[in-house]
Formats: structure tokens, C-alpha cells, sequence
């Protein structure tokens, strides 16, 4: 008896400075792992974050290691190096890091970048938001009650939304073109509910102890073990 041949890779993509990361990382990494199915969600600290430049963060090596920390207990959550600094210390773009991730990759397999909608809303601001958004399909987290079309919105002038040609009644999403005719498309998972603020989360680490439901446990302890976050910076 033939077996069924097994379906392409499907991976997930999720960037950013997790300065520090928190429980709604977790959230929206777990929860678009499971909506999507996706056989692993890399979790990559970036080393420079362009969007950031000019403000201070707290070393790479310190979010790598509380990074792994949190991802403890969670197998398909797996912690990437993909974005660390670059040697000539320019910074890192989202692009061309999945280029070089994709490039190993089977043709058929499909890398997802993951981002909360908050994120989202400066896609304009990213260093080529067309050609990303063409080559590889968005997963957007939303609290409930997220107004969604603000989404569509912040679409760079060159894409528009359009009919999604195979879509799935599992799934909420929003077809994507540009101006000549490529398609993509952005899921949507509005029923995230974490809402944490990883300002307000340095300003708690600052001031007082902050709820223990917004950290793990271990990502607490080496914080404290390392003092950071003192005096207001990381």
C-alpha cells in the first residue's frame, strides 16, 4: 500500500527584539503554530532592529539567552539565531534574513512571517514592505476588538486587497495584490488575549516587581539574576 506522501514544510517566522520576551510572545507564536498548523515557529531576537535605531536595548546575548528561557517546555517554538548582529554592524532587515532561511528549503515549502497587529500598523515603514509582504505570507495577532480594517489601511500604496482565490472557511484572512497581479495574502488571528506593552513592562521591572503572569518564571529570574533593566534602561 503507497503512503500518503508528506505535505510541504510549513514554517513560521517570528521576528523582533523581545526586549524582554514576554507571555504574549508565547501567546501569538503558540497560537499561530496551532491555527496554521505549522510544523515549528523560529523565534529569532533580532540583533539591530532598523525601526529602533538610536535607542537603547538591552545586548543581544542577554534576549538570546532569556529568549531560550522562555521558549523552555514549548517544543515546536524554536529559538533562531537567524537575525544576530550583523558583522559589519548595519541592521538587520526582515527580507533578507527569510531570503537566506528560505533559501535551503524545499520549493514547495512555505515560510509564514508572524507579527502582533500593532506591529503591522508601521509595515509602511519596513525596508521593502511590498516585496515582503509578496513573498511571504503574514500572520497577524489582534486582541478582540481590533478594528481589522486598520490593516488594510497600512498597506503600502502599491498593494491592494483583493479577492482571496482559494480561501479557507477555517481561516479569516485578506487577499493581497500589487500592481502587476502578484497575489499573497495575510491571515488574521483576532482573538489574541494577551495585551502587553513591553514599555510599560521595562517601566514595572524599573519601579516594582511586575505581574508574574507577564514573564515567565524564568525569564524573572534572569532578570533579576542580571540587573537589568535598572535606572529606567535596559
Amino acid at each position: 500500500m503507497s503512503q500518503t506522501p508528506s505535505r510541504p514544510p510549513r514554517i513560521g517566522f517570528f521576528g523582533g527584539t523581545f526586549d524582554p520576551p514576554h507571555t504574549g510572545h508565547l501567546a501569538l507564536a503558540s497560537l499561530a503554530l496551532q491555527t496554521l498548523d505549522l510544523d515549528k515557529v523560529l523565534v529569532a531576537p533580532v540583533g539591530l532592529q532598523p525601526l529602533k535605531l538610536g535607542r537603547p536595548a538591552t545586548p543581544y546575548r542577554d534576549r538570546l539567552a532569556m529568549t531560550r528561557l522562555a521558549l523552555a517546555g514549548h517544543p515546536r517554538l524554536e529559538l533562531s539565531e537567524a537575525d544576530a548582529p550583523r558583522p559589519d554592524g548595519l541592521p538587520n532587515y526582515m527580507i533578507d534574513t527569510l531570503r537566506r532561511l528560505r533559501a535551503p528549503l524545499p520549493p514547495d515549502a512555505q515560510l509564514y512571517v508572524i507579527c502582533g497587529a500593532d506591529a503591522f500598523l508601521n509595515i509602511s515603514l519596513w525596508h521593502r514592505p511590498s516585496d515582503l509582504l509578496m513573498e511571504f505570507p503574514f500572520i497577524i495577532g489582534a486582541r478582540p476588538g481590533f478594528d481589522l480594517g486598520r490593516i488594510a489601511n497600512a498597506l503600502p500604496d502599491d498593494i491592494s486587497v483583493a479577492s482571496d482565490d482559494h480561501p479557507d472557511p477555517q481561516l479569516l484572512t485578506l487577499g493581497l495584490r500589487n500592481r502587476h497581479g502578484r497575489r499573497s495574502r495575510l491571515y488574521l488571528l483576532p482573538q489574541l488575549q494577551h495585551d502587553i506593552s513591553a514599555t510599560e513592562l521595562r517601566d514595572a521591572l524599573h519601579s516594582a516587581d511586575p505581574n508574574p503572569s507577564l514573564l515567565p518564571q524564568a525569564v524573572l529570574a534572569y532578570i533579576r539574576d542580571h540587573r537589568l533593566y535598572r535606572n529606567g534602561t535596559p
